[in-house]
């Protein structure tokens, strides 16, 4: 990893975005409930849904946001409904922002159709727009990388 040079300022995924992993598992006919995002500190979050082509299928997904860490109030946010769909041949992929939440925890909630075969499903979540809290996320930055041997 390259250090960033003393006096450089820079935007970076790793400097204001948490990444996490809301939803992964091959589903079918299902509904998959991500874990609860702690907002406190970010003022936007989102919601990247993908499924692997195989089949003609159509799923959603959609936000939901509680004031409890366990999300036993949570409830649907009016309009995040998102449809997306796979095909023989084409992986599906959809993208769902919330902005400035009302409460404190978000979640998404993909719903997988019948399918013929179990598809593999994921769900990432990047909380962005960080006001004060130190983030850390696995991965590297590069900087004006040259060409050559990865």
């Amino acid at each position: 990893m390259q250090k960033i040079p003393k006096g450089v300022t820079m935007d970076s995924i790793f400097k204001d975005c948490k990444i996490s992993i809301q939803a992964m598992k091959a589903a079918d006919n299902e509904t998959l409930t991500g874990t609860a995002l702690d907002m406190q500190g970010y003022d936007s979050v989102a919601f990247i849904a993908t499924a692997l082509h195989g089949e003609a299928l159509d799923f959603s997904i959609k936000a939901q946001q509680g004031a409890v860490s366990t999300m036993s109030d949570g409830a649907d946010l009016a309009g995040t409904s998102v449809a997306f769909s796979t095909t023989t041949t084409v992986d599906g992929l959809t993208t769902l922002e919330v902005h400035q939440p009302n409460e404190r925890y978000v979640r998404s909630v993909t719903t997988v159709p019948n399918a013929t075969a179990a598809t593999p499903v994921l769900v990432l979540a990047i909380q962005f727009n960080s006001k004060d809290v130190p983030v850390s996320n696995s991965g590297e930055l590069h900087v004006s990388p040259a060409e050559g041997t990865a």
